[in-house]
């Protein structure tokens, strides 16, 4: 599950940076370029719990 949402966030990045740098492919396909930032945002909140659940799996012997 951490592999699948790390993935699926880093997704979220690129194809959120990609259309920024390139707004009119993303007017092409409809989408909105001032909107990537929430789909960058959401990438970034992924990647974020896919760190909390891959440590919070981890055995801590002290």
């Amino acid at each position: 599950m951490t592999n699948s949402l790390l993935w699926t966030g880093l997704l979220c990045c690129v194809s959120a940076l990609v259309l920024q740098l390139f707004p009119g492919l993303a007017f092409r396909i409809g989408a909105e370029p001032a909107a990537a930032w929430l789909v960058f945002g959401f990438g970034v909140f992924l990647m974020i719990i896919a760190a909390m659940v891959a440590s919070g799996g981890r055995k801590h012997t002290d």
